[in-house]
């Protein structure tokens, strides 16, 4: 074989072998990227569950979307915000505020009922506990994330219309809603309950969350 013919062919077959290394280098790559993607979501989803282990939501659903009954919705949510607010103590745990809520539905749906009464609205309230999915929710500088949650769950009418909601335990139902602050002890409550991972989860700092996904990524 000539010496050109033999440059030619080296050269063909390095370039191949480049080829093929930089198609296994990109093949590597997706599932690297697909692999870190899934542990995203998995993570995600497992600190989200965490945080809903140890919270226990308040949901008031309007009857629709008319006007009249979405001003009605916020007016039964104030009553039953400072109802809850008088018969949870201050030192109430998440299975006192669950058992409190229970033994008082009656109360709640009659209470709910009056304020509805006495603006002429005919139709019932209904007060359950049960587990319902919550988009991501932000407090002031606090962000719940999406997923499933237990919550006291109050159905007007119908219930077919937007709904309004807040964290009843920890008791961030009862922050000041005209400037949405989480205050530093609303806060401290929310660390004693939650893991160092859920609760910078919950902030709303990307440096420390990644600092924490990397973390359980090398774990």
């Amino acid at each position: 074989m000539k010496e050109e013919e033999k440059k030619s062919f080296a050269l063909r077959a390095g370039l191949t072998a480049l080829a093929a290394l930089l198609f296994c280098t990109g093949i590597y790559l997706i599932h690297l990227k697909q692999e870190n993607r899934e542990i995203r979501q998995r993570l995600d989803r497992e600190i989200q569950q965490g945080i809903a282990g140890e919270v226990f939501r308040f949901h008031v659903i309007a009857n629709s979307d008319r006007q009249e009954d979405q001003e009605i919705k916020l007016e039964v949510k104030s009553e039953i915000t400072e109802y809850l607010k008088e018969l949870l103590p201050g030192d109430s745990d998440l299975e006192k505020t669950k058992e409190a809520v229970l033994t008082h539905l009656p109360e709640i749906e009659e209470r709910a009922e009056q304020v509805m009464r006495k603006k002429g609205f005919a139709y019932q309230a209904q007060a359950v506990v049960e587990k319902t999915w919550f988009p991501e929710k932000t407090y002031g500088d606090c962000t719940f994330p999406e997923g499933e949650y237990e919550a006291l769950k109050l159905k007007l009418g119908k219930a077919e219309g937007q709904n309004w909601w807040c964290m009843l335990y920890p008791s961030l139902c009862f922050i000041d809603e005209t400037y949405g602050v989480v205050t530093e002890d609303k806060k401290e409550e929310l660390e004693e309950v939650l893991t160092k991972e859920e609760f910078l989860e919950i902030l709303k700092n990307p440096e420390e969350k990644e600092k924490v996904r990397i973390g359980f990524r090398w774990f």
